[in-house]
């Protein structure tokens, strides 16, 4: 088998030799710096409510979506937002409509190939039906309270 020389982090100015990318120490802050920049899970709209849904969703849902159309049985781990969100006050967030059962791999896939177009889409106002469903969806609470 023949022997690959080490090259050199590729952070600028350190010295240490890896076999590709960066060393461990700047990797880790390479991490830090993406986790900082997205915020935490509160920030971008998830709540404790939201990890209580999550976890009766994949109860209900236990399996990959895309997996199941491609014949194999994988556990779904994230529930996905099939029409991007913007927070939890978007009127999309919580219809089991928008949601789907997807494991890590087709989660990190669609996130970076489909959602950026879906979110032209969006904009472009491709899905008002959905939003205008979903806006009118707690509409029967304020009609009980009307008729008392």
């Amino acid at each position: 088998m023949p022997f690959h020389p080490l090259k050199r982090c590729t952070y600028p100015g350190c010295r240490n030799r890896v076999k590709s990318g960066r060393c461990p120490e700047h990797k880790r802050q390479a991490n830090a710096t993406l986790t900082a920049s997205r915020g935490t899970r509160t920030e971008r709209g998830y709540s404790n409510r939201w990890g209580k849904y999550r976890l009766l969703y994949l109860k209900a849902h236990p399996l990959c979506v895309m997996c199941e159309k491609e014949g194999r049985y994988t556990p779904a781990k994230i529930v996905d937002h099939i029409i991007p969100i913007e927070g939890e006050g978007d009127v999309l967030f919580w219809p089991a409509s928008n949601h789907q059962g997807l494991c890590v791999s087709h989660h990190s896939r669609k996130t970076t190939t489909q959602d950026p177009i879906t979110k032209q889409q969006r904009k472009a106002g491709k899905f008002r039906e959905q939003e205008e469903a979903a806006s009118h969806r707690n509409d029967w609470i304020y009609e009980d309270n009307k008729n008392a």
